[in-house]
């Protein structure tokens, strides 16, 4: 562990409950990417809340449903935790380091290039996440009696491709034979489905 992280851990661990922020910032130096997801997981997911709220009392939502949506909620968090957090971690590292010395320009870059294709991206994962969500129980009464004869098959076929791949193979060829052996698989699968 680095010297930034043993004092983050400790300032995390020993601080005072009063100073959230320096908490937090601890966090932030310790484990950037992780506590930026589960930041925008939350912080996405409490202005959904509030939005999918308010548009209940304005009685604005399309098809006149009353209450929380919560297809959208999840969705919300989903995108900002798993999309928005460690892209946008990535893109201002990247623009601090190699990007204009201006503030202005820096984020007319921001805005122009890198938002629009964000937001077409937060757009699509929304929609295609709702729609999931929304599909769970319908899929599961659908396939509930599929697993028991799959986990069968699965068993006649993943046990020797592990265990010839962990006799006969390097460690850090594993994850690649199993790849191909999950193509095979793969196959069966798509043929029963």
């Amino acid at each position: 562990m680095s010297e930034a992280e043993e004092s983050s851990k400790e300032i995390v661990e020993e601080g005072d409950d009063s100073d959230l922020l320096s908490r937090y910032n601890a966090l932030l130096d310790a484990y950037p990417v992780y506590t930026k997801v589960l930041t925008s997981f939350f912080v996405q997911g409490v202005g959904a809340l509030l939005g999918s709220y308010l548009t209940s009392r304005s009685g604005k939502r399309r098809g006149g449903k009353k209450g929380v949506e919560w297809a959208e909620v999840f969705a919300f968090m989903i995108h900002g935790g798993l999309v928005n957090a460690p892209i946008c971690h990535f893109w201002f590292e990247w623009l601090e380091k190699n990007g204009p010395k201006s503030t202005f320009k820096s984020m007319l870059l921001d805005q122009l290039v890198v938002q629009p294709p964000l937001l077409l991206v937060m757009f699509i994962t929304i929609d295609a996440t709702k729609a999931a969500l929304r599909e769970i129980r319908p899929s599961l009464s659908r396939n509930i009696m599929a697993v028991g004869p799959t986990v069968v098959n699965s068993w006649k076929f993943w046990p020797l491709a592990v265990y010839l791949t962990f006799r006969y193979l390097k460690k850090k060829h594993y994850t690649v034979s199993l790849n191909l052996c999950s193509l095979a698989w793969t196959v069966y699968l798509s043929k029963q489905s």
